[in-house]
């Protein structure tokens, strides 16, 4: 992965890998696995739903359905939340949008950090294309394209432009957030509609299969309640650590040093590209950093600037 500094100065092409995976692809692969396994796929968008004595009445186009449990996992726009506990506010969310493209096929992904906004550009390859786009808070959107056509005119011009995209995402800026319920006695929210996206990187893959996973451990249980308990044990403190942590990394001083710094120490850079990666939580990182800080401290002070070249 290359992260480049807000300043653009400064980048650093990390020797660690990182595997890339189509959404589209894991979303099929998904869909099949559930329906190889008992599930029965209904084609139908739901309009809406409402509870009905301790039973739920969905409503679609194609007619209304009842179910005595309801999972609320239909995005961001989750139809299940504003039901149950409202909306996502605006101000905990973010807009991307980009390209499908091809014409910049690279075995390695970018990080481009934006000065002054919290968010970042990127490239990410694909088997026979690559994601080219950019993410910001939803207070910054008026920024969002001619950013996004700057990054592409300084890192990948003339590329062949095959679709766009754009979408809204979960960006949770207050803490107190994650104080609203996630389950009920009949109800849950997982992924995306509960709000479970890391608030710094904007990653919600790992977060919705691992709050899937709670969620039919709750319901076998026979507790869907149960969901609230058990998410909030796993990863809750880390969603909450992210969350405080955002003001302090998109700084661009701290950027700034942060790439500088990864790019004379490998320590520092396995701690930061593990976290990017999803292999290490936030928890616990001022710990880590800290007794690790002798170590990058003479890695930096020994190494040369390992600037990259790449693009």
């Amino acid at each position: 992965m290359l992260f480049i500094s807000p300043e653009g100065r400064k980048a650093l092409a990390s020797g660690q890998t990182i595997m890339n995976v189509s959404r589209e692809h894991l979303d099929e692969y998904l869909l099949q696995t559930a329906v190889e396994h008992g599930a029965k796929l209904v084609p139908e968008k739901v309009a809406g739903i409402e509870e009905k004595a301790g039973s739920w009445l969905i409503r679609t186009r194609g007619g209304d359905y009842h179910s005595q449990l309801v999972v609320g996992a239909d995005g961001v726009n989750s139809v299940v939340r504003r039901a149950i506990v409202g909306p996502i506010p605006r101000g905990n969310l973010a807009v991307c949008m980009g390209y499908f493209a091809r014409g910049v096929e690279r075995d390695y992904s970018v990080m481009r950090f934006l000065k002054g906004f919290k968010g970042y550009a990127w490239i990410f390859p694909r088997e026979t294309h690559s994601s080219i786009g950019i993410g910001l808070d939803t207070g910054e959107a008026k920024n969002l394209r001619r950013c996004l056509d700057e990054f592409i005119d300084e890192y990948c011009p003339g590329i062949e432009k095959l679709s766009r995209f754009g979408a809204l995402i979960p960006a949770i800026r207050d803490p107190d957030f994650y104080d609203i319920p996630c389950a009920g006695k009949n109800w849950i929210l997982i992924g995306d509609a509960a709000g479970h996206v890391d608030p710094l990187l904007g990653e919600g893959i790992r977060y919705a299969v691992w709050s899937a996973d709670l969620a039919a451990q709750a319901i076998v249980g026979g507790n869907p309640a149960e969901f609230d308990v058990l998410w909030r044990r796993e990863y809750h403190g880390d969603l909450v650590k992210a969350c405080r942590l955002v003001n302090f990394v998109y700084n661009p001083r701290v950027l700034e040093l942060a790439v500088a710094t990864m790019s004379r120490s490998k320590t520092c850079e396995r701690v930061v590209t593990n976290v990017v990666a999803s292999e290490r939580t936030y928890r616990g990182i001022r710990r880590r950093v800290a007794v690790r800080l002798p170590k990058i401290a003479w890695d930096a002070a020994l190494s040369p600037f390992r600037a990259s070249n790449e693009l």
